[in-house]
């Protein structure tokens, strides 16, 4: 492909097509832009968007790819720190059903944090033994955000496995050349992440009050495993608690605690805050989910995505569905242990990263915090800031710390939860300083 409505240059070498789940009628949808440097030699990132039921063309759309729109822009434009400047990018719609991505038989597409790691293997294997062979070779990283902190362990845990028991059948089988995974603002442990941190960090950020701050001390409330699928049973009087901290935040931009509030025309903003986690869909409002969710900007991407000639220009095929930045419109069950739980058994193995927007009040800092100190891993590397170098000299760009065991984690300073789209500089600067062995 060679061009894109308001893409004009894919001279680099820009693929869309379909990854067969075998055995099945599902179709994962991918897009892939070589490195603008060196495909033969640069990495090969695969990266995969959250929700669960958001599409990753909007890792591609918004943040990281060649081309892209910015929050209240109606174009695509020039990225000048697209990943694919050093990097071969792929980005696969997963589970089958989100995006383009086809769901032939909705008897096959219920899904939990499993199954839909099962198709993730299968189509990132068919991806590389049939579509991109020529970078098979190639060091290959497992990328995401949000939600797809259940979806990189997950695949990555699966892939070591499948590696090993290919090499014990025949050492002299082709495996993957698999260094590492990083996940974005990513969910991994329930009993932190989300509200749990979100209401401690809306406080120090002076969202909510003192009395109410304090009752929840008082009444000795505990938000711990609130958005997990089963949450706790909380008092009377810390469910009143909860619910008042839903109403001070409802019209803040949960993504990013900073940044405007869009409204979109179809999305319902009201008393109860969307978050990007289908299991509160029961006791939440989902309001606008399956066009725009509530705050985030996104109605020129919804209206790309879905013209008829940008569907010709991908080879959509004719089975895919109306293309949402985030879908509900399928059966999705998460788990209550979540993925913190798989870095210990692949720490030592592989290169680990999570970064993190400190601004984000989806998949806050604090709670990814949280859950690294209960792992209690040697630090070899100590808490410092990193750095740029823009328009206005030197800044501080977040702050790193590095565990025993290959484990590295980054705040990425002032950006929200998709930290690659609102700090493009600062989180290219981390993720290729790690990728290549470079101290951030």
């Amino acid at each position: 492909m060679k061009e894109l409505w308001q893409q004009p240059d894919l001279s680099f070498g820009f693929f869309s097509g379909y990854l067969p789940i075998a055995g099945t009628k599902k179709e994962l949808h991918y897009v892939a832009a070589l490195s603008r440097n060196n495909p033969a030699t640069d990495p090969l990132v695969i990266w995969f968007n959250g929700g669960p039921g958001c599409s990753s063309m909007l890792g591609w759309a918004q943040e990281h790819g060649p081309y892209t729109m910015g929050d209240g822009a109606t174009n695509f434009t020039f990225n000048d720190w697209s990943w694919n400047n050093n990097a071969n990018m792929v980005y696969i719609e997963s589970p089958a059903g989100v995006g383009y991505s086809i769901c032939g038989d909705p008897a096959e597409c219920k899904f939990d944090d499993n199954n839909s790691a099962d198709d993730n293997l299968v189509a990132v294997l068919y991806l590389l033994q049939n579509k991109l062979v020529a970078l098979q070779n190639n060091s290959l990283y497992i990328s995401g955000e949000s939600y797809a902190g259940i979806y990189v362990p997950q695949l990555s845990l699966r892939l070591d496995l499948w590696m090993n028991n290919t090499k014990k059948a025949n050492p002299e089988a082709w495996v993957p050349n698999f260094k590492g995974f990083m996940v974005g603002n990513g969910v991994t442990n329930w009993k932190y992440d989300c509200d749990p941190a979100y209401f401690h960090m809306s406080y120090y950020h002076g969202m909510i009050s003192d009395r109410l701050y304090n009752g929840y001390t008082a009444h000795g409330c505990d938000f711990s495993y609130i958005d997990a699928p089963i949450p706790p049973n909380l008092t009377g009087p810390c469910q009143k608690i909860y619910s008042e901290f839903q109403n001070q935040t409802s019209l803040v931009n949960e993504y990013d605690i900073f940044g405007k509030c869009w409204k979109n025309s179809g999305s319902k903003l009201t008393a109860k805050r969307y978050t990007p986690f289908l299991n509160r869909k029961k006791s939440h409002e989902l309001g606008g989910l399956k066009e725009v969710p509530p705050c985030v900007f996104g109605g020129p991407i919804l209206e790309y995505f879905n013209d008829p000639i940008v569907k010709q220009q991908l080879n959509i095929k004719a089975a895919s569905p109306k293309w949402d930045l985030c879908t509900d419109n399928f059966d999705y069950t998460p788990q209550q242990n979540a993925t913190y739980w798989i870095y210990p058994i692949l720490l030592g193995r592989y290169k680990m990263l999570k970064y993190s927007g400190d601004a984000d009040g989806a998949v806050p800092t604090l709670g990814t915090q949280n859950w690294i100190a209960d792992m209690n891993w040697p630090i070899v590397e100590k808490w410092r800031p990193y750095y740029i170098t823009n328009m206005y000299g030197q800044q501080v760009a977040g702050y790193t710390e590095k565990h025993a065991g290959g484990f590295t984690f980054v705040t990425v300073h002032g950006a929200g939860h998709m930290a690659p789209q609102w700090k493009r500089q600062e989180t290219y600067h981390a993720i290729f300083n790690w990728i290549n062995d470079i101290p951030i």
